[in-house]
């Protein structure tokens, strides 16, 4: 029964072929005549070592742009207090410092703050040919820097912005020597990089390795993935303009020299002298929604090395259209923005024909944050203290949907509604005596209702993870991504259960391609770690191309009353059967355990080396089956699939 108004008109949207617009009526009037115009061209970002480090200002020129950035805030503020429609921000480059804080509070170096309008009649900030540029220190995370806020603003749209750092913030360069033995690579440095004199030595501290034309060496995530083999020590002076790229551990070095691995994944598995290497040191929020409702992006571009966006609390109900973030085009610069955090927002976001590549962390996240529950008593529940909470009390409201769910077992405890709010105790519509033992999930407050369309992905090191629904994925390119799309009910401090998803006429090529990497994952589970409990219901995969797949397609784990129809799936399998020859786990194109009333229908397998084997229950090598019950596949019941028991000595 929750969300009813969002959920019907995202699911008859998915099922009938409706404009996903039209499933979101959260977004303003505004918003929707923005996502019903004429999406722009994807941006050219072909890559050379050879290309120009980006615009070069004289420190004449840099005291004039911060002069500039000093009268922005002015501008807006005019503007916005005397009731105009808009503000036009002249092109030009504009400067700023870094954050600084009140207390707990951060004070943005460009920050909007308590602007609000009404759906009928936005402000709109025009800033078409300007860039603002931010002077980062270079320190290694954390902490993290801030870039762009909106705090407690509604209706407001920032058009055209360019978003960028006076500062490089990561390291890259070309590769000019692999010494195997001492376990290091030197690179001859790209122009404008600033080599930090000390390191922390902490899991931020990562390379990523890509070819001469830019690509991703996306199969060598699989170091990453769990391993956090990709980690340097230091990096230290060479020659004049080379620096040696100290590895931790030797598994890159092993894995680029691995013949099994070459012959799998070809260039695109290994570096060689000539390609290229990225180290990561910082990270940034470039553009922060914060306690708002109906922002408005449209056209903004953000060349903020490792600086993404994100959404935190509020009505939420965003609009990103024909955005771009990655490294700035027609430049020497790899490393880009990064991904979308997206949490506890009452409506969730709507992503058009944005671009994003090379991510530094998860590609995107929808989620909410649970809350446990320390003590109950009569009506009243008190949830233990926890400061990732925060926008969600704030926004909190009497009426807001709460489902509790045992934190060890994963199995409902029941439903209610929220009557009274003060700090974390909250006043509830029902006897609380049975929720005890619950962690409570903030149906109201976790980004429901988001759609994802016609968004390209390219190179990208990791996941877009979604841990909150109904939501759309659709008619999206994703390529050579480390990780996949992930959903995953988490029981820990992020989560949410991720039912009512639809991920329909996208295509994948080259998304995780690592040994038995699926490109879709899902798994529900509990604290505890048992697989199907709570479950992810109504998952629909329809209409979607994936080639090259690590392993399976997809591998679905928990999963209910949902359905698979019309996919192709191209080459799964080969990577592990090559890379990994002696390992003989299952193989097949689409994995399905503990799971049940699944529909599989009309999805095409091409395999011309043949390394997909048959099931011994669906008698295909389409579809694996372990502990599932009522599958169908191709308008046949299949019979029920055992779990494995487990050998033991």
């Amino acid at each position: 029964m929750h969300f009813i108004r969002i959920l019907l008109p995202v699911l008859l949207a998915a099922l009938l072929g409706l404009s996903v617009a039209n499933a979101h009526d959260a977004l303003s009037p505004h918003q929707r005549g923005i996502l019903e115009s004429k999406s722009s061209a994807p941006v050219d970002a072909t890559f050379s070592f050879d290309a120009p480090a980006g615009p070069q200002f004289t420190d004449e020129e840099k005291e004039a742009q911060r002069e500039r950035g000093k009268g922005v805030m002015p501008m807006v503020k005019n503007a916005f207090d005397t009731g105009a429609a808009q503000v036009r921000i002249p092109p030009g480059d504009y400067r700023f410092g870094q954050e600084h804080y009140k207390g707990a509070k951060v004070i943005y170096p460009l920050g909007f703050e308590n602007m609000q309008r009404d759906a009928e009649h936005p402000f709109i900030i025009d800033a078409t040919g300007a860039t603002f540029w931010f002077d980062l220190d270079d320190k290694q995370m954390p902490p993290g820097h801030r870039c762009v806020g909106f705090q407690n603003c509604r209706n407001i749209v920032l058009r055209g912005a360019i978003i960028d750092r006076g500062t490089r913030g990561c390291i890259e360069g070309r590769i000019t020597c692999i010494d195997r033995a001492a376990n290091r690579f030197e690179i001859q440095l790209s122009p404008g990089i600033v080599v930090p004199a000390t390191y922390k030595g902490g899991e931020e501290q990562r390379l990523f390795p890509f070819k001469s034309d830019g690509r991703f060496c996306v199969p060598l995530y699989d170091l990453q993935a769990g391993i956090r083999k990709l980690r340097y020590k230091d990096i230290t002076p060479s020659a004049e303009g080379r620096y040696w790229i100290n590895m931790q551990d030797p598994d890159l070095m092993e894995r680029i020299h691995d013949e099994n691995w070459e012959r799998a994944y070809g260039e695109l598995g290994v570096v060689r002298v000539g390609d290229g290497l990225s180290c990561l040191y910082t990270t940034a929020g470039a553009i922060a929604l914060e306690d708002s409702a109906n922002i408005t992006l449209h056209g903004v571009s953000v060349y903020v090395a490792k600086g993404g966006p994100s959404e935190s609390g509020g009505d939420g109900a965003h609009l990103w259209k024909d955005c771009y973030f990655g490294p700035r085009p027609g430049t020497n610069q790899w490393k880009g923005a990064d991904g979308y955090l997206c949490r506890s927002t009452r409506y969730g976001s709507t992503l058009d024909n944005v671009t994003i590549r090379h991510t530094g962390d998860d590609l995107q996240n929808f989620h909410g944050i649970w809350g446990k529950v320390k003590a109950v008593s009569g009506y009243q529940v008190t949830l233990e203290t926890n400061p990732s909470l925060r926008p969600t009390l704030n926004n909190a409201r009497p009426g807001d949907g709460l489902r509790f769910i045992h934190r060890k077992t994963g199995v409902l405890l029941g439903e209610a509604k929220l009557i009274a709010l003060k700090d974390f105790q909250l006043t509830l519509d029902q006897d609380a005596t049975p929720f005890s033992e619950a962690q409570a999930e903030w149906l109201d407050h976790e980004c429901a209702g988001w759609v994802v369309q016609n968004c390209h992905w390219e190179d990208n090191f990791q996941r877009l993870l979604i841990m909150s629904g109904p939501g759309i994925v659709r008619g999206c390119t994703f390529t050579r991504m480390g990780s996949n799309i992930s959903l995953n009910t988490g029981m820990g401090l992020v989560g949410g259960i991720p039912s009512d998803i639809t991920i329909a006429d996208n295509t994948f090529t080259d998304v995780n391609p690592r040994p038995h990497g699926a490109t879709i994952d899902a798994r529900a589970h509990n604290a505890q770690g048992q697989d199907g409990v709570p479950p992810i219901e109504r998952l629909i995969i329809t209409g979607n191309t994936f080639t090259r797949s690590g392993g399976p397609a997809m591998n679905l784990i928990g999963i209910k009353d949902s359905r698979i129809e019309g996919n192709r799936i191209d080459s799964p399998i080969r990577a592990t059967a090559i890379a990994r020859s002696s390992d003989q786990t299952e193989r097949h194109a689409i994995m399905l355990r503990h799971s049940t009333g699944v529909e599989l229908k009309a999805n095409m397998l091409s395999d011309p080396e043949r390394h997909a084997r048959p099931d011994t229950v669906s008698k295909s090598e389409l579809l694996g089956l372990e502990a599932a019950e009522s599958i169908t596949l191709d308008g046949k019941r299949l019979q029920d699939a055992p779990a494995k028991i487990l050998k033991t000595k």
